[in-house]
This record gives C-alpha cells, structure tokens and sequence, in this order.
C-alpha cells in the first residue's frame, strides 16, 4: 500500500477460514431446505382448504377477510399478489356464490368494500376444521417422541422466524 493512503476496511478483514466457509455453507443449505419444507407445507394445508366450493385462492381471501374484516379488491390483490383485474373476476365468483358482498366504501364513495357473507364465514370455519383435523391425524400418527420433536420444532420456528422484526 503506497504511503498516505487508508487501507479499506473490507480489505483489512480476513479471509474466512476453512471452518467459517464450511458453517456459512451448512447454514445456506439449511435455509435453502427449510424454504422448500415450509413451501411445500405451506401448498398441502392450503389444498387441504380447497374444495369443489372454492379454490385455494378463493379460500385465502375468504379466510383474510374473516380475520382482518371488510376490505377494498386494491387490498386484497394486494394481499394475494395478482393484479386488480383478477381480483376482480375472483371476487366476482365469490360474489356470484353468495360468500361476500361488495358494498359501497362508506369513506370513499369511488371505491368498493368486500365484506364477508354469513355463508362466506362458515365456509373459513368449514375450512380451518378439515385443515385442522388432516394435521391432527398426521400428528396423531406420530410417536410421541416425533410429537415432542413437533413441539419443539414449532416453538423454534416461531422464535426464530417471527420474534424479531425484518
């Protein structure tokens, strides 16, 4: 380095050693499996929402809408990650089958509101009770040395993946 300048600090780390290299690699592989786990999890219990009524997709805005309450189609693309168009036409299955309403926006006469039907909510409630019974039978079939792993499993992705903020 020629005399007067400042060495960069990227440059005065050292290389990571053969130990570092090899954790940084196993950690990589580990959350590139766990990804796929939770995906793959993540599709099952949806499908297991699905039914010849409505589709996972359809189930998924019937079971935001029960949680979080009325809301606009803007949101709820949003939400679901499709364009408003699709929303539009999604929302108006559901319409047609007599699971929301859309109403006027009581704050913005230029927008509309979607809003959950009593026939819409039993169906989030059907929903949940046949996803819920499908992982109770699998846990079931478990041992209970695989069900305390499951415990243990569960309180550690919670700790892990939501208990500090992004």
């Amino acid at each position: 380095m020629s005399p007067g300048r400042r060495q960069d600090p990227v440059d005065a780390a050292p290389p990571p050693s053969a130990a570092e290299e090899t954790a940084q690699e196993e950690v990589a592989e580990l959350a590139a499996d766990l990804r796929r786990v939770l995906l793959v999890s993540s599709r099952v219990l949806r499908a297991r929402t699905a039914s010849d009524d409505v589709s996972a997709s359809q189930y998924s805005v019937l079971a935001y809408l029960q949680r979080t309450g009325p809301s606009t189609p803007g949101t709820l693309a949003d939400f679901e990650h499709v364009s408003p168009p699709v929303m539009t036409r999604l929302l108006g299955r559901l319409q047609a089958a007599g699971f929301v309403d859309r109403v006027a926006h009581p704050g913005d006469g230029r927008q509309v509101q979607v809003t959950l039907t009593t026939i819409g909510e039993e169906v989030v409630v059907r929903g949940r009770a046949e996803r819920d019974a499908w992982l109770r039978s699998r846990i079931e079939a478990a041992g209970p040395a695989q069900q305390e792993s499951l415990r243990a499993a569960t309180e550690l992705l919670r700790d892990t993946l939501f208990s500090s903020p992004d």
